[in-house]
């Protein structure tokens, strides 16, 4: 897509498939949704990478997992709209086992939706 036109009908069309909320604008998601396709696509190792660096960042002492009150505030801070029970379902679905905490397979689902 890198490097395309679009006309304006093209644009209408990518914003209202990506518009959950049909207001004619798009939230977090649905502006990745789109940005990604304009993304050139890397290989699997890569991205595994990234996130690991991105992971470590948050894993200071090396623990191997970050807590679950630590994502939150990260979550809080990307998007201030989110009301604290949306925070609570977010950590809900990623922190699966219930332990407290989310290890690096849990934060690569939630990053790549795999």
């Amino acid at each position: 897509m890198m490097g395309c036109n679009f006309d304006e009908n093209d644009l209408e069309d990518l914003i209202a498939e990506n518009d959950a909320e049909e207001s004619g604008k798009v939230n977090l998601d649905g502006f990745l949704a789109i940005a990604s396709g304009f993304m050139e696509e890397e290989d699997a190792e890569a991205i595994q990478n990234e996130l690991k660096e991105a992971f470590r960042l948050y894993d200071r002492e090396g623990n191997g997992y970050i807590t679950t009150a630590t994502l939150k505030e990260i979550l809080a801070a990307l998007d201030d709209k989110l009301s604290s029970s949306d925070l609570d379902g977010i950590i809900a679905e990623i922190d699966q086992d219930g332990s407290g905490t989310v290890d690096f397979d849990e934060f690569m689902e939630m990053m790549t939706g795999d």
